[in-house]
């Protein structure tokens, strides 16, 4: 539930109850496939990149393929127009939801992901990779912490949230991260999945991911 709901459940209850029970009636013919790629046209429509970054994981976790996303997206061009299309595009090649490119070479290439002394001690830096951006974290001399930059609430990247310096902030649903141990601090933490640590290795000055 967004902030904004939140707030009017708790100013407007009666109002927010009404809105809720609409809502949650007026889509009880659909399976939740459906529903989300209905979502996803609205929420291209109305240029609300929240709600498509809500809604497109949805979808494919309810089974849609990524042709069906990008098929959704494309549907809500005449009610969007180009640039909110293009937009949307923007976004789920964030979260890695569209097909790939027809021959587009995704291999992950070289592990090295540069000198250890490059990075700032204890402040988060980002390495972007084909495969995937990392959080790197250096703790020491010749000593560092590396993530997967994926979200594990929203699976937006971590490398375009808020930089607390020893800790980073997702701007999708504001979970906050301790980049020394990868523990998510909240809000309310309990149960909430922590950031998917990366083995590296220091060899010769060089910050090395394991293969």
């Amino acid at each position: 539930m967004s902030k904004a709901l939140r707030y009017l459940g708790a100013v407007r209850p009666d109002a927010a109850t009404h809105l809720l029970s609409f809502y949650k009636h007026s889509v009880k013919a659909l399976d939740d496939k459906t529903r989300c790629l209905i979502q996803i046209v609205t929420k291209v429509a109305v240029g609300t990149e929240r709600g498509l970054r809500q809604y497109a994981p949805k979808a494919l976790k309810a089974g849609a393929s990524k042709e069906e996303i990008l098929d959704a997206v494309m549907m809500a061009f005449p009610a969007s127009g180009l640039n909110k299309m293009l937009d949307a595009i923007d976004v789920l090649i964030d979260l890695d939801l569209l097909p790939e490119v027809p021959g587009e070479n995704k291999q992950a290439g070289d592990n090295n992901l540069g000198a250890i002394a490059d990075f700032p001690m204890n402040k988060m830096s980002c390495v972007h990779r084909p495969d995937g951006d990392l959080i790197v974290f250096r703790t020491g001399p010749a000593s560092a912490k590396v993530y997967l930059s994926r979200c594990p609430h929203s699976k937006t990247t971590l490398c375009k949230g808020v930089d607390h310096g020893d800790r980073v902030e997702c701007g999708m649903h504001n979970w906050v991260f301790d980049l020394a141990s990868g523990k998510c601090l909240g809000p309310d933490p309990e149960g909430k999945a922590g950031l998917i640590a990366v083995k590296v290795r220091v060899e010769g000055g060089l910050l090395i991911k394991d293969a």
